[in-house]
């Protein structure tokens, strides 16, 4: 029950968003830029969007050091969490 609460508060701080299928990541990088500057932190911001820390963090920060393939990442991992057993 407890990933419907975090669905149901997402869709309401992202209603661009639809949590029932695989997001893409230039919509959902706006988002956190957007979380970020209402004042959400790094994990709350994750939480909320239902994106792995890291990406949340490189996005947030921009840094060089963290230099992964942000779409791909993402990708695996909405594939993921629509489907955890597969």
């Amino acid at each position: 029950m407890a990933i419907k609460k975090v669905d149901e508060a997402a869709a309401k701080v992202a209603p661009g968003l639809d949590f029932s299928k695989v997001r893409e990541w230039a919509d959902v990088a706006p988002e956190i830029q957007k979380l970020k500057e209402a004042g959400l932190s790094v994990p709350e911001i994750a939480d909320q969007l239902q994106v792995n820390y890291v990406l949340v963090n490189q996005c947030v920060l921009q840094s060089y050091k963290m230099l992964i393939d942000s779409v791909q990442v993402f990708k695996g991992q909405e594939e993921k969490r629509l489907n955890p057993d597969g």
